[in-house]
């Protein structure tokens, strides 16, 4: 299981309002094989967790989703790529692209002869790139389009005052080097940036500790489950189980 790790920007203090309430806003990314997500909830009313649900799309058909797509089509040099559900359904757009952090050996071998990972793998060979870079530019957009999002419904005020504390997925059997690549992919995406209020602070979790907490908040109100009952979550994603 992946350990917690705090971003070196990361030591600042943290803000708080009039109040003396701590105002952070935490926002957590679980950044998927397949799709990816979003949620946040101020430090002040943790329990009030709010997940996007409206993606950027050419379509109408997505503002009731939970993920998008974990795509990405690069178009014009000048232009920033298409992501999520505006990237196009075709050869090229890049999927799959998260498993590439990992070495080969380290891939699992049911994973290892799948064609969408194959065909990713063949993609950045030809665009002479490394999954880092990729990973960072979605990250970068779905990151852009969070804060919007976030800021229409905190209102800008709360966000400039707010100091930001990210949580980041990571599957729990991946080695620590694969860690580091995917910190600076976030870090590479702008995602820990200087801001006026406060430095930027990153947590990673294991996707299957986060998917257990979620699990015990939506069934916290079953009068079959109690303190010290205890219980298995399968956590089933795109790529890794």
């Amino acid at each position: 299981m992946p350990r917690s790790t705090r971003a070196k920007r990361g030591a600042g203090k943290g803000t708080r309002n009039l109040h003396g309430e701590d105002s952070s806003i935490i926002i957590g990314i679980d950044f998927g094989t397949t799709f990816s997500g979003v949620a946040w909830a101020r430090s002040s009313r943790p329990d009030q967790i709010n997940i996007i649900t409206s993606w950027k799309s050419n379509f109408n058909f997505n503002n009731d989703k939970e993920k998008a797509p974990t795509a990405i089509c690069y178009t014009d040099q000048d232009e920033a790529p298409l992501w999520g559900y505006a990237a196009p359904i075709g050869e090229s757009t890049l999927q799959w692209f998260k498993l590439c952090l990992l070495d080969e050996e380290d891939i699992p071998q049911f994973l290892r002869g799948s064609t969408h990972l194959q065909t990713a793998k063949a993609s950045l060979v030809k665009m002479g790139t490394h999954a880092v870079d990729v990973i960072s530019d979605y990250l970068r957009e779905l990151w852009k389009y969070s804060l919007s999002f976030i800021e229409r419904a905190e209102g800008a005020s709360m966000m400039e005052l707010s100091a930001f504390r990210v949580v980041v997925t990571l599957p729990a059997i991946w080695p620590a080097y694969a860690q580091f690549r995917m910190k600076e992919a976030i870090e590479k995406a702008g995602i820990l940036d200087p801001r006026n209020v406060s430095d930027t602070t990153l947590e990673f979790i294991s996707e299957p500790e986060a998917a257990a907490l979620a699990t015990l908040k939506d069934m916290s109100d079953r009068p079959d489950m109690g303190v010290g009952d205890h219980f298995v979550v399968c956590d089933a994603g795109g790529g890794t189980v």
